[in-house]
């Protein structure tokens, strides 16, 4: 007998769809606790999904075993019965009463609730309900495939016009397709379907499913556990590895503010000193003009007087060369004290106290210093008066400097606003020098450097050999108020 099986041809259940499930305050949640809400959800799915394809692969596989026993079974008793279908289109009533007594009879009175011989083009060749002799049905897939040579069943799933007496009997039922076979040439000759009592079977199945549903769901509850443990203890870790860095930045914030208050208390300290210098510079130029310088003065007038009297010529050389170094060494007192007195600035913007240093220059030197700086976008309002003291000190040195190292080049004061600074600029487009072979003997840059950085500002010099010198000041607008 040729026997052919397919787990399609065995119906299986639906499994019961997962319920939504709603996230509250999840941002917020502890990492484990996140993943025990998703990952029950996804566990509880994977879980059904698992035990419906175990319980239906079991399901499947009983019923297979079942039908296969019953059809080896059944063909042992309706296959001799039925040969006479070789040469006929029906059985004779001979045989159809042979067949009747021979299921009335124990053992297959006791399993077999009904029989059906099919006839190709669904005609009933046989049937438990003499009534459906002789009728012609339309085949079911499940008979098309026994015509094929398959043996299929399936488990309590009756379908048909002429399923209505076992749909009737009120029993889970197992409905069993086998071709017959002529025991001649082996063609086949009709299809039994028999229906048989699956009390039992039903009873197996569901204990089966329990068995089943109870080791998917140890092992899926093991799986979540272990990982829970993983998770919560990577949660746990993570969490004091956040704490603690929250104490180190805290911390490090506490640094920062200390570092900032002690910046800005040197700052402060810096200006102070700053004015204080300008101050003294200004004490002493004046006690220069007013000592040493008058004290030339006079005794310039006194040689002159004290030269009458005495009867020496004006033109004398030594009393000529006397005269002179007491003007040189006046001129030389009086020119130290107009550079130590800085102009008031008490009041002045950026622009006037660019212009008065400019101007200064202009005076004391002669030469023209263009001015970029009196239409551009400066700080408006008022600065303090060390940012003015220090804008006029980096003007003057700057142009000092192009003035002793780059004579008659063009030069440049430029000066602009711009986010949360403003930047200072004195060019020329003398011989420029390579700043880091620039010798460390000369104190102008270097002090420079010291005042404006003590303000919170930045000095940078720009200059190559051939290409002209740019010396640059950063000021913060936020420190300047």
């Amino acid at each position: 007998m040729h026997v052919a099986t397919t787990d399609q041809d065995i119906s299986i259940g639906r499994p019961a769809e997962p319920r939504p499930s709603r996230g509250l305050g999840w941002a917020a949640r502890p990492l484990h606790h996140r993943f025990a809400i998703a990952g029950s959800l996804v566990t509880l799915v994977g879980m059904a999904v698992i035990g419906t394809l175990v319980g239906s692969s079991i399901e499947t596989g009983v019923v297979r075993n079942s039908a296969i026993s019953s059809a080896v079974y059944m063909e042992s008793f309706i296959a001799p019965l039925s040969q006479e279908l070789v040469d006929e289109e029906s059985l004779s009533p001979e045989t159809i009463a042979r067949m009747n007594a021979l299921l009335e009879q124990a053992p297959l009175s006791e399993r077999v609730v009904s029989v059906k011989i099919w006839r190709p083009g669904g005609l009933l060749a046989f049937s438990s309900d003499p009534d459906l002799i002789g009728m012609t049905f339309p085949p079911s897939e499940e008979l098309a495939r026994a015509w094929r040579g398959e043996l299929n069943a399936s488990y309590d799933e009756l379908e048909g016009a002429e399923s209505l007496r076992e749909r009737q009997s009120g029993m889970p039922l197992l409905e069993v397709y086998n071709p017959i076979h002529s025991i001649v040439t082996g063609e086949i000759i009709a299809v039994a379907e028999f229906y048989l009592n699956a009390t039992e079977l039903e009873a197996d199945l569901r204990l089966a499913h329990a068995r089943a549903w109870v080791v998917v769901a140890l092992v899926t509850l093991a799986t979540f556990l272990a990982l829970f443990g993983i998770v919560r203890s990577g949660s746990r870790t993570i969490a004091d590895q956040t704490r603690r860095l929250k104490s180190q930045l805290d911390e490090l914030a506490r640094i920062s503010a200390q570092n900032q208050a002690l910046r800005t208390r040197v700052q402060g300290a810096s200006q102070r000193v700053s004015e204080t210098n300008e101050r003294y510079m200004r004490r002493l130029s004046a006690e220069l003009h007013d000592g040493p310088a008058q004290a030339l003065a006079l005794a310039s007038l006194r040689l002159t007087s004290l030269m009458r009297r005495a009867g020496v010529t004006p033109g004398d050389p030594e009393a000529q060369n006397l005269r002179d170094c007491l003007e040189e060494a006046l001129r030389d007192v009086r020119d130290l004290c107009s550079g130590l007195t800085l102009p008031e600035l008490d009041g002045k913007s950026v622009t006037e106290t660019l212009d008065l240093a400019t101007n200064t220059h202009e005076r004391r030197t002669g030469v023209t210093v263009e001015r970029a700086f009196r239409h551009a976008p400066v700080i408006p309002g008022s600065v303090p008066h060390p940012f003015l003291i220090c804008i006029y000190r980096f003007v003057q040195e700057g142009l000092m400097n192009a003035f002793r190292h780059a004579p008659g080049a063009p030069v440049r004061v430029d000066a602009q606003a711009e986010t949360a600074q403003i930047v200072i600029a004195v060019q020329d487009d003398g011989p420029g020098f390579d700043p880091g072979k620039r010798s460390a003997s000369g104190l102008g840059l270097a002090g420079l450097r010291e005042r404006i950085e003590s303000i919170g500002g930045v000095f940078r010099i720009d200059s190559r050999e051939g290409q002209g010198t740019r010396l640059v000041m950063t000021l913060p607008i936020e420190e300047a108020h």
